[in-house]
Parts: structure tokens; C-alpha cells; sequence
């Protein structure tokens, strides 16, 4: 197999990386940047420590500071004709996932002139993206390193993916002052986000050596570090949530996100469950799943959880398990779906959703039966009957 490894963004980390805002937006040759953020990120005393140190250095900022829990396609159509309108020559985003989301799905669409509806799937579109600069407040998505964005289309309830080469960010900024108000119980989501991200990365039939490393060191940060970043005021820990987030999203973006990714998208588009929630549930199970595939990939990830593999695989496999369930109690994330969550009686409804996966598969051309197979690049091949099981597991 011939591998590739691509990954443009410049990286900025550390305490007080922040301060280097301006010099960076300008060295990204903007000087008319739409700064896009939320409203809890817009009251925080960092975030206007930021924007008055791009008016003080000369740029003529605009805001948009109304982002929401998701990236909404009306947010970023609405935005990406304003930035036309008033000559805009990049984006700051500042926030977390869905800001970073939107800021990106601004900077695709703006100089390509159509909606981001029309240019979903993989480099749907032939111009690049505008200039980015991306200052993640959450150690979770990783969006800030990631060609690809993910945008809700409030009218269809679809959650709709496109990205590409041409749609890399610029730069980076991972200073770890942007987690200080940050609530545990978001900090907490964030995180395992992140988390399932390399652990995704690590079980695709696209890994290589490179995001293998990738995805073990940045499983390896986070389990050491994530407690005393989210329950304490440890700046290290953040430091290293952070570059271990990006880390996860490098080795992802890469090698691309499988089973439990693509067993959440049509929770969180039918369902309205939030992203972190659904991907955190299933990947402990996605994980025994795949286990009996690539055997060597769980013992190395027992290792990087702090876990002790066992002498035969299913107590590699608990060993994983009881570490993360662990892992989630400690930080109060949940380890299953209520039936609120995941109705059972739509279970096959949802397993026969995924089935296009994150990257744009087709449906097959006749009634969906058990034996059809779910579209998405992990290590095992998988049908939507196994889709239930899986989902099943997830109760309890």
C-alpha cells in the first residue's frame, strides 16, 4: 500500500501563545478577518484581550460572535455572503468545535459562491478555502488542524461534512489560558471527543507508522493528564489536552475516523445527541469489536490507556474497557444511552442510516438487509445486523 501523510498547519502551543495572535494573522497575510466565536467565549477576558490585540495591531476586525452548540449551515451561507460583501480576507475562529466548524465553513464557501450544501463529500469544491487561523477553547474536536468540517442543516437535520486539501487552516494557537472557564461538564465531553478521535485513528484500515505514533502518544497524554485538567487548575495538563487533541485529529485526518463515528452520525442527526456523547459511548464497545482484527493494535492501546494486557485477548479487550469506563466515571461522562437517547425500536433504523458513512457511500439499490455493509474505513468490515449489536451493547 502506498501511504500518505499530509498535514499543512502550522502549530503554535504553549502558555501565552495567544499573545502572538497578531503576528500570526498577519504572517497568514490577513488584514480584514471576520473573528467568529460563541457567546460564552465572547465574555471571557481572554477572547477580548485577543480582539483588541488585532486592533491595536492594525486589523480591521468584524465579529460574528452567535455560534451555537452545532455549526449551522444558515450561519455559515449567511456569513460567507457577508465576508463577500465587505471584502473580508480571512477568519479567526475562536472557540470550540462547532466556532472552529463554522469559521471553516465560512472560508470554504465565501469564495466559492455556493452553499455548503452544494459542496459536501470530499473536495467538492476548486477554490481555496480563505486564510485560518484557528484558537481552539476546548481540548476535544481538533477541527483546528482538519481539512474537513461538519455543518447541521437545521431545515433537513442532516449533518452535513465537506472539506478537502484546499481547506486546511493556516495556523493553530493551542495556549492553554483558553480552557481556564471552560465547565467540567464541557471540558469533560471535549475531551473524550478528543480521545475517540485517536482511537479511531489507531483501528483504520488506513493507518500508518506515522498516525499509529500520532494516536498512541496523544491516547497516552490524555489518559495521563485529562483528570487534572478537567477537575483541577493544572496549566500543564491543559497544555498537554490540547496538543494532544490536535495530535488525535493529525493522525485522524489522515488515516480517517471509522466505526464509532460512523455508528453516531445518525444518533446525532435523528436523535439530537451531541457528538461527544454518542462517539464516547460507542467506542469502548467499536474498540471489542474490532479487537479480534488487530489484536496488536489493543494490546499497544491497553498500554497507552495505562492498562495491563492480558494473556489472551478478551482480558486485553476488559482491560481497555474498565480503563476507559473508569476513565468517564472519574470525569463524569456517561458510559451508556438511555432509551430516551436511543429509542430501541429504531435501532435498525439508525444501523441502516450509517450506512453511507462519514465519506459519502451510497445507499445500496435495493431493501436494506441485514447482511449489507456499513461504509467506513476501520479494520473490520462491518454489516448492519452487527450495526445493532453494537448498538445494543451500548445500553448497559
Amino acid at each position: 500500500m502506498i501511504a500518505n501523510f499530509y498535514m499543512p498547519t502550522r502549530l503554535v502551543h504553549g502558555p501565552g501563545a495567544l499573545t502572538r495572535l497578531p503576528e500570526l494573522v498577519r504572517a497568514s497575510r490577513i488584514a480584514r478577518p471576520l473573528v467568529v466565536s460563541d457567546p460564552a467565549i465572547a465574555a471571557t477576558t481572554f477572547y477580548g484581550q485577543a480582539l483588541a490585540s488585532l486592533k491595536e495591531a492594525g486589523c480591521d476586525v468584524a465579529t460574528f460572535e452567535d455560534c451555537g452548540i452545532d455549526a449551522r449551515l444558515s450561519h455559515v451561507d449567511a456569513q460567507a455572503e457577508r465576508v463577500r460583501r465587505e471584502n473580508r480576507d480571512g477568519i479567526v475562529s475562536i472557540g470550540g468545535g462547532s466556532v472552529m466548524c463554522t469559521g471553516k465553513g465560512i472560508a470554504i464557501v465565501a469564495p466559492n459562491g455556493r452553499s455548503f450544501a452544494d459542496m459536501t463529500g470530499v473536495a467538492n469544491f476548486n477554490t481555496p478555502a480563505l486564510p485560518m487561523v484557528m484558537v481552539p477553547t476546548t481540548a476535544g474536536s481538533g477541527s483546528e488542524v482538519s481539512q474537513f468540517t461538519l455543518v447541521k442543516d437545521e431545515t433537513s437535520h442532516r449533518k452535513l461534512v465537506g472539506g478537502g486539501p484546499l481547506s486546511f487552516p493556516q495556523v493553530a494557537i493551542l495556549d492553554p489560558v483558553t480552557l481556564e472557564t471552560l465547565p467540567p461538564r464541557a471540558a469533560a465531553a471535549s475531551a473524550v471527543d478528543a480521545l475517540t478521535h485517536a482511537v479511531e485513528a489507531l483501528f483504520s484500515s488506513l493507518a500508518t507508522p506515522l498516525t499509529d505514533a500520532l494516536a498512541l502518544e496523544a491516547v497516552r497524554l490524555q489518559a495521563g493528564s485529562m483528570r487534572r485538567s478537567i477537575l483541577s487548575d493544572d496549566i500543564a495538563a491543559r497544555a498537554d489536552n490540547l496538543l494532544a487533541s490536535a495530535m488525535a485529529n493529525i493522525a485522524c485526518g489522515n488515516s480517517r475516523l471509522g466505526l464509532a463515528h460512523t455508528l453516531s452520525l445518525p444518533l446525532e442527526a435523528r436523535q439530537d445527541l451531541p457528538h461527544a456523547i454518542g462517539v464516547g459511548v460507542l467506542i469502548p464497545r467499536v474498540v471489542a469489536f474490532n479487537a479480534p482484527v488487530a489484536p496488536a493494535k489493543a494490546e499497544k492501546l491497553a498500554f497507552a490507556l495505562g492498562a495491563r494486557p492480558g494473556a489472551v485477548l478478551a482480558d486485553t479487550v476488559a482491560a481497555i474497557r474498565s480503563a476507559l469506563f473508569a476513565l468517564f466515571d472519574d470525569i463524569g461522562f456517561p458510559t451508556t444511552f438511555s432509551p430516551e437517547q436511543l429509542p430501541r425500536e429504531r435501532l435498525a433504523e439508525m444501523a441502516e442510516a450509517a450506512i453511507p458513512g462519514l465519506y459519502g457511500g451510497a445507499m445500496p439499490d435495493h431493501a436494506v438487509r441485514d447482511s449489507d455493509v456499513i461504509h467506513q474505513p476501520g479494520v473490520r468490515r462491518t454489516s448492519v445486523a452487527q450495526a445493532c449489536a453494537i448498538y445494543e451493547q451500548c445500553y448497559g
